[in-house]
């Protein structure tokens, strides 16, 4: 299927012409060619389509052209014309449309001119010119489409005038002269015709009419636009008339078929150029990033142009860094340096590569007048130009590959640096550039800068507000020059004054501004990385500053954003390439705290109250009930206050209890960051929720998390009124202070008794009086803490699985051993571990068994003793008692048996395994506990192992 647009719109196949009926379908179509291969955003295909009054179906009914246009062209795999965001994109081939054709075609022309050979030139070029079959898009008159069109028929008239130049520098001026008269009365203001034709006439000993043709010109511009002919044409009349335009020739004539010696007429001489703009004087740090560049330097035997992409979020230095390197190295390039911004991100439009090459051509020394039409023809004759060059091209600021890609040197010497802060992975791809990614400056490098700027004098007097600052700046290099160049500015004003500024979220963006620059100003900074977002990137990034945590999965994200999974991984990794957040493990993603903050205020300002409120809702329901999924697979045998939380709306699935396991250890900051988010706004049942599934939280030694959530969720039980939630979390933090040896762990464990007591909460109730019953038992307190366990062994028959009677039987027999009634220890021990191996409780039985073994350890059966502890370690290796101090309680238990036997290496890493878990686990008098063993392994021991108490506890077993 072959598409032309030089002239009316027509398609053809190898049948014959495709009719298009319909003229929005026959626009669309023309609209998606004026881009081949490029995606035409929808609000460009409506103006196209419509001019500037689409009606208020516009998209929808675009949408049902674009479907209706694939019928007509055979395109029902959708291969032709993809659906691509934000639009559509048509796939075309070079060879199947004219206008690639022609321009490919003008390309090769230059190509053949520059290398001197202009007889085949004028046959590229006219060939090209011969695909026109009149204007461009001839009839299809919206004014989108019209202006389109004029940049082809420009582009036309450009090659027209080359060709005619070639055409008498070969000596067929008597030919050019009648087309180009033609040409000159169609267009009567357009100088290079008229300079062409004067050139002709003048060639063809045609001096007056030469002359008429300047002064025709000069009498239109000066009627039509009040103007005189431009520098060029004057200078060609002044050379007429002095006959100095004219070639010498030797006879008069030239021989037929001979060709005079090239020349490049569109050079002039042009010095080296040398375009960086300058450096900063404190440039800080980036060692390794100088380090990288330095690498990539090209060798004298490289095969390919050197391109290194350098990405990083808007603010972090990507500029700076290139040019403080570039001046670094541009003496290793003797050919020039070249220096662009191409405004990707910032006020006004991008930059197109045209204009870029305009100035690149100029600078290599082409005359401007002489500068190519069309991006095609223009980058060929760059590539031209840099070839056999050393030169360094500096490209700063791109938005997308695309842009970039005309601006590429096409033979090896020369080295390209790129900033954007897209990742530009289409430059890696296809161009094999080298990606260096700039993250915010490391600690000591912010320290650095900010003395840099203040001085030493002032950092060394205020150096906990220096600190601060680089935290509330989140080490982004502009938000840590601008605040500390106004303390720098203002004596007056301390860097804790900016501080106070800083510390305040709802102004931190505002106290990072300088003046009227838009370019010292974090938040515009940010706001250009953000408004080349898609609506549906930007409303993901808008919701991730509602989140409360450090990082977020992406099921997380999906459900904040309330979309799928596999649609927000997508979303994420666009915002990711974008260095609006950056991945900190595999789907899981972050961003510093002004970004945070940036997208906080964009929230408020631009989603409803109802709309953040659903997304936080959505959030918390989706970490309440995986949390509780989790918890289930870790403890299955556990009785919870909360049975059935809330399901989301794309449930995450928990596997198994080492899939629970790494889903706690990676959201235990965001779980618990959750809580406090929900108690601070009052969504009480979500915090209540929590607070009754963070028990993973003693595994891995978070005692004061737990108790301060504990603390958090106390509140929210106390509003909401519910007398069994109070309970609850009085039991939680009334266990975790236990095991830190706390005095308040009683009172908040009896108040837990007493009130679920009160509302007759059976489970509450035995769990409370476990904890009691351990505590008062390691204060040696036995008798109470007996009545405690005996009340649980009356309470927990029939109640739960039977985990509670066998949890009652194991803590009888601890008191018994430490009583020294040691076959009552293995007669209570031995209940517990059968109703623990009945009910699949494999942490719980091991807890069982070195119950046990302390009884026959205190017989004096050490063999049998360690029977039964190995059986236990066995248990907890392959369950979760590597995880928490159910195995290292086995392990100091075994170890007591064979130092009793003499084996006193053995016990000693037994013991030192024991201590590295309790010390894991933040029971430092536990570890401390092993380490005096250890130290006194040499002496006998005066009796058995001293229980600690740590193997029951309600809320994990």
């Amino acid at each position: 299927m072959d598409f032309r647009v030089l002239g009316a719109l027509e398609v053809w196949t190898g049948c014959g012409r495709v009719l298009l009926p319909g003229a929005r379908r026959q626009r669309l179509l023309a609209a998606l060619l004026l881009a081949p291969n490029s995606v035409v955003p929808l609000s460009r295909l409506v103006e196209t389509t419509w001019d500037d009054e689409p009606p208020a179906t516009a998209v929808k009914q675009l949408r049902n052209s674009v479907s209706a246009l694939r019928d007509c062209l055979g395109d029902t795999g959708q291969g032709l014309i993809r659906t691509e965001e934000p639009g559509y994109r048509i796939c075309v081939g070079a060879e199947r449309l004219d206008s690639l054709r022609f321009a490919a075609g003008v390309a090769d022309s230059r190509r053949h001119a520059a290398e001197g050979r202009l007889d085949r030139a004028t046959q590229a070029i006219r060939s090209a010119l011969g695909l026109w079959r009149g204007p461009a898009l001839d009839g299809l008159g919206t004014a989108a489409l019209t202006r389109s069109a004029a940049r082809w028929d420009e582009q036309r008239l450009g090659a027209l005038e080359l060709c005619a130049r070639w055409r008498t520098e070969l000596g067929e001026h008597h030919e050019v002269v009648d087309e180009l008269a033609d040409l000159v009365h169609d267009h009567p203001l357009r100088e290079g015709l008229h300079a062409q034709l004067m050139t002709a006439l003048d060639h063809c000993g045609r001096r007056a009419d030469a002359l008429q043709v300047f002064h025709r010109l000069r009498t239109s511009l000066a009627e039509e636009l009040g103007v005189g002919p431009g520098a060029d044409v004057r200078r060609l009349h002044e050379q007429i008339l002095r006959g100095e335009s004219r070639p010498r020739r030797d006879d008069g004539a030239r021989p037929f078929g001979a060709v005079p010696a090239p020349r490049k007429p569109f050079a002039v001489a042009s010095p080296v150029p040398r375009q960086l703009p300058q450096t900063i004087r404190d440039f800080t740090g980036r060692a390794d990033h100088l380090d990288a560049l330095d690498a990539l330097l090209p060798t004298a035997g490289g095969q390919a142009v050197v391109i290194s992409a350098l990405d990083g979020s808007g603010g972090v230095g990507k500029t700076t860094l290139a040019v403080h390197w570039a001046h670094r190295v541009q003496d290793r390039f003797p050919d020039g340096t070249l220096h662009t911004n191409l405004r990707g991100y910032g006020p006004g439009r991008p930059a197109s590569p045209d204009e870029v090459l305009d100035d690149f051509l100029v600078a290599l020394g082409v005359h401007p007048a002489a500068v190519p039409a069309g991006t095609g023809a223009r980058s060929g004759l760059f590539r031209t130009l840099a070839a056999g060059r050393r030169m360094l091209i500096v490209l700063d600021n791109a938005n997308s590959a695309e842009q970039v890609r005309p601006l590429l040197p096409g033979a090896p010497g020369c080295m390209v640096l790129v900033t954007s802060r897209d990742s530009l992975t289409g430059l890696v791809v296809t161009e094999a550039a080298h990606r260096l990614t700039l993250d915010v400056l490391s600690p000591a490098e912010a320290l650095s800068l900010i003395v840099g700027i203040i001085g030493p004098t002032r950092a060394q007097a205020e150096p906990a507000a220096v600190e601060d600052l680089i935290r509330l700046c989140a080490r982004l290099p502009l938000a840590l020059r601008i605040a500390a160049g106004r303390a720098a500015a203002y004596e007056q004003v301390s860097v804790a004054d900016i501080v106070t500024e800083l510390a305040e979220e709802d102004s931190r963006l505002d106290a990072l501004s300088w003046g009227q620059d838009p370019y010292a100003a974090v938040r515009n900074v940010l706001q250009w990385s953000y408004e080349q977002l898609t609506a549906s990137q930007a409303q993901l990034f808008r919701r991730l500053g509602l989140h409360p945590g450090p990082d977020i999965s992406t099921p997380a994200a999906a459900a904040l954003a309330h979309r799928p999974p596999r649609e927000t991984r997508q979303l994420l990794k666009s915002l990711a390439d974008a260095h609006l957040i950056e991945p900190s493990a595999h789907d899981r993603y972050r961003f510093h705290d002004l970004l945070r903050a940036y997208a906080d205020e964009l929230a408020g300002a631009q989603d409803t109250e109802d709309e953040r409120r659903h997304a936080l809702d959505a959030v918390l329901t989706w970490y309440t009930h995986t949390a509780h999924t989790a918890d289930r697979r870790l403890y299955p045998t556990c009785t919870r206050l909360v049975t059935h939380p809330a399901e989301p709306a794309h449930p995450h699935p928990v596997a198994d209890r080492d899939h629970a396991w790494a889903w706690f250890t990676a959201e235990r900051a965001n779980l618990v960051a959750a809580l406090h988010h929900a108690v601070d706004r009052a969504m009480d049942r979500y915090a209540l929720h929590l607070v009754d599934a963070l028990g993973f939280l003693v595994l891995m030694g978070g005692w004061e998390e737990r108790i301060d959530t504990a603390t958090a969720g106390l509140r929210a039980a106390r509003r909401s009124g519910r007398t069994e939630h109070e309970a609850n979390v009085l039991l939680a933090r009334g266990e975790a202070l236990a095991h830190l040896r706390h005095a308040d762990a009683e009172p908040d464990l009896a108040r837990a008794c007493a009130l679920a007591q009160d509302v007759g909460n059976i489970h509450i109730q035995i769990a409370a009086r476990t904890e009691l019953g351990q505590l008062l038992r390691r204060q040696t307190r036995f008798t109470e803490a007996l009545h405690h366990f005996g009340e649980v062994r009356v309470l927990s028959p029939g109640f739960d699985t039977g985990r509670w009677e066998a949890v009652a039987e194991g803590n009888i027999a601890q008191l018994h051993a430490d009583l020294g009634n040691h076959r009552q220890a293995v007669d209570h021990g031995t209940r517990s571990a059968l109703l623990r191996r009945r009910i699949g409780d494999a942490d719980g039985e091991a807890c069982a068994l070195s119950a046990i073994a302390r009884g026959w350890q205190g017989i004096g059966d050490h063999d049998t003793a360690i029977i039964h502890c190995r059986r236990a370690i066995a248990l907890g290796r392959a369950s979760l008692g590597s995880h928490d101090e159910t195995l290292a309680w086995p392990l100091a238990v075994l170890a007591t048996s064979l130092h009793h036997l003499g084996r006193r290496s053995e016990a000693i890493a037994c013991w030192q395994e024991a201590a590295a878990i309790y010390t894991d686990r933040g029971l430092d008098a536990d570890a401390a506990a092993m380490h005096h063993h250890i130290r006194t392994a040499g002496h006998p021991l005066t009796g058995p192992y001293p229980a600690d108490g740590t193997a029951e506890r309600s809320l994990i077993r």
